[in-house]
């Protein structure tokens, strides 16, 4: 931005999570302090957008041909009504397995588990071995990444884009929701009681560490890793969620510009610019673990995971099977996400059988008003 010409000051609070994140900047609005740019994820763009806060950014969309190189549905999410109010830096895909690579060789795996059936060979020969088999935290959030590849892994594409996109209560209806809670319940089985007070990221140590064989997460693993002096084929492996090959689930974080006095729409539209620009997005997202929110951007400095992270995206955006994260909230409305958090986390603590997690999130998502559509 300073490179640009553009006067830059941050402003922090301390604290983590999304929810957190949107309290605060929904207080500094209220309170008349409202920040040029924000950064943004999922249909909390449309929330905002629908206040009528949020500038229109097609004029630099179109000088810049956001059309042509930004992921369709990560436009669906970019854009209100047909316009462009937020720039879109990154696609991080969540329907990963990070693995440990020594602990994997020691078992004598050496390739991904194609299906269920192998990935659950895969964590009885850890339990066997004495090595804990699935690392993971305590936060809904993270429950609910799993529960959107063990979706996925059953139902296919089109039953995710329906139920959880579309939010077609009749896509529900099928046995399909049963046995992925089935699923589900057979992972806790793999789980230790100490992730009831875990952080994601103490989860990740486990596996970097050996102390687990694999953590179910989004690409900011990668980052995590990264940031620890790891390489992917030397300390860990990078393997899809078996059976959801094919697909990419995202998280797009994103900016989007609160509207301002007269005079100031072109330093927001530089900064827009800088956001978009391929150099930037590779600078960073090299470091984080994400793809670009792009497709026209050079691979070569990538490591390994990120190269197949960007190939990954590319294919599956044209094939219509690039979908928003449930768990990100980049799928459906912040309140159909949090009733699937509730009914996922209870579930899989052992605190709601599986005919009751069903008729929960069928009920969640049949009572969705789908007001946040755009």
């Amino acid at each position: 931005a300073r490179a640009r010409g553009i006067g830059w000051k941050e402003h922090s609070t301390p604290g983590s999570g999304t929810a957190r994140y949107t309290d605060v900047l929904a207080a500094r609005v209220r309170a008349g302090q409202v920040p040029t740019a924000a950064q943004m994820i999922g249909y909390e763009i449309h929330d905002w957008a629908r206040r009528g806060l949020l500038e229109n950014l097609n004029g630099i969309a179109a000088q810049e041909e956001w059309d042509e190189v930004v992921p369709m549905d990560i436009q669906y999410l970019s854009k209100w009504q047909g316009q462009w109010v937020a720039a879109p830096f990154n696609a991080h895909s969540t329907n990963w397995l990070w693995v440990n690579k020594a602990v994997a060789d020691r078992l004598g795996a050496t390739a991904p588990p194609d299906g269920w059936a192998d990935l659950i060979a895969l964590l009885d020969k850890a339990r066997a071995a004495g090595v804990q088999p699935l690392a993971i935290g305590r936060e809904a959030w993270e429950h609910t990444l799993l529960f959107e590849s063990v979706a996925v892994g059953v139902g296919g594409a089109e039953f995710y884009r329906k139920a959880f996109i579309d939010l077609n209560p009749q896509a529900l209806q099928t046995p399909v929701l049963t046995q992925v809670f089935e699923r589900m319940r057979q992972l806790s089985g793999y789980l230790d009681p100490g992730f009831l007070q875990r952080r994601w990221d103490q989860a990740t140590d486990m596996v970097a560490g050996g102390q687990a064989l694999l953590q179910m997460q989004g690409s900011w693993v990668d980052g995590e890793f990264t940031a620890k002096g790891m390489e992917p084929g030397r300390e860990y492996q990078c393997w899809r969620f078996p059976d959801t090959q094919g697909v990419y689930l995202f998280n797009s974080d994103q900016f989007v510009f609160f509207k301002q006095p007269p005079g100031r729409q072109a330093a927001q539209r530089a900064f827009a610019s800088a956001l978009m620009a391929p150099a930037l997005q590779v600078a960073v997202n090299v470091r984080t673990g994400a793809a670009p929110a792009r497709v026209d951007v050079p691979q070569a400095t990538f490591n390994r995971c990120g190269q197949r992270n960007i190939t990954d995206m590319r294919r599956a955006n044209m094939r219509r099977a690039m979908m928003g994260s449930i768990a990100m909230g980049n799928a459906h409305p912040s309140a159909v996400k949090t009733a699937i958090y509730d009914v996922v986390t209870r579930h899989l603590q052992g605190r709601l059988d599986t005919a009751g997690a069903v008729a929960a999130l069928r009920l969640a998502v049949a009572t969705s008003t789908g007001d946040d559509k755009p």
